[in-house]
């Protein structure tokens, strides 16, 4: 088994490296299809909403963002990090992360190298160890936007009723922050106690829009900042933003349902070739070991592993439509 971990661990880093150049090279691939999106999209709303998210990156920048943390984050790749670091732990600091990814990263070469002696794996080892308290922020991120996401239509009809009822904005908040579920509630009780201690309104919500980073809630914001300059009935053009995002969830849980086939499709042909590989070693150890045991082999098994995750990760972004 000690052969098979160096083609694993360079076929993973290859399938990371060769995801990591998509990434890059995808605004170049997909222009057009950018401009699309961008022509069919309500392009006055998405530069308000910009316009809220940007500002309110920029007041927390100034306002939460101290030390050397605060000069990290006027890099484009830590301010990135720093916002993640605030939708799934806020408790943890950038310098912190950065200091216990380095220490993983640092622990896992070590220990590999003076396990296996080899001066090709104690470098990839390293590099995978951290690498993946990066994943875990984006997973639980992640997941917590989801969550979100699904818990805001019931958030805003549930303000809009309490507005209707003859109660204050602020006073809604704060009832929001006791009666909707985490994590929702967290973030408007954390907008209420800003508020209660003198920050404005107004701040206080383009803060929630840094820690939420949503679009649908953007427009929520949007529409109250416009409203507290120009007036209007506030419930019910909430009452048409909760409409609009279930319509959106809706719709996106019918697309899911749409495209299962072909992500199932998928993980079948990733696994069925692992399972058949295994029945042929149990079956025939002899014949099935030359792949095992041969360093030709080796690197086939490797090519082929690196393969699998190529073809996964595009299945998985041809059935992946945006709504």
């Amino acid at each position: 088994m000690s052969d098979l971990i160096v083609p694993i661990i360079v076929a993973v880093v290859v399938a990371l490296v060769t995801y990591r150049g998509f990434l890059a090279l995808s605004p170049i691939l997909f222009s057009d299809k950018r401009k699309l999106h961008k022509r069919l999209s309500n392009e006055g709303a998405e530069q308000v909403v910009a316009a809220s998210l940007n500002t309110a990156r920029q007041i927390t920048r100034t306002t939460q963002v101290k030390g050397l943390s605060g000069k990290l984050v006027q890099y484009r790749f830590f301010d990135n990090m720093n916002r993640k670091l605030m939708h799934s732990y806020p408790d943890v600091t950038l310098i912190r992360f950065l200091t216990i990814a380095g220490g993983i990263g640092v622990m896992s070469f070590m220990l590999v190298g003076l396990v296996t002696g080899s001066i090709l794996l104690a470098p990839v080892a390293g590099a995978l160890g951290g690498y993946l308290p990066f994943f875990m922020v984006g997973h639980v991120r992640n997941k917590r936007q989801q969550t979100i996401a699904l818990q805001l239509p019931e958030a805003m009809e549930f303000l809009s009723r309490v507005l209707k009822a003859g109660h204050s904005l602020s006073t809604g908040l704060q009832m929001m922050g006791e009666e909707l579920p985490a994590p929702l509630a967290e973030e408007f009780r954390r907008c209420y106690d800003q508020h209660s201690l003198g920050l404005s309104l107004e701040d206080s919500l383009r803060d929630m829009v840094t820690r939420i980073e949503s679009t649908d809630f953007a427009f929520f914001v949007t529409a109250v900042l416009i409203q507290r300059q120009t007036g209007g009935d506030l419930s019910e053009v909430l009452g048409n933003i909760g409409g609009m995002i279930r319509q959106r969830i809706r719709l996106q849980q019918h697309v899911k349902a749409k495209t299962a086939e072909g992500r199932f499709t998928g993980y079948i042909l990733v696994a069925f070739p692992a399972i058949l590989f295994v029945l042929v070693y149990y079956m025939s150890p002899d014949y099935a070991g030359t792949m095992l045991h041969t360093r030709t082999g080796l690197m086939l098994l490797g090519l082929a592993f690196t393969l699998q995750m190529i073809g996964l990760f595009t299945i998985r972004k041809i059935t992946t439509v945006k709504v």
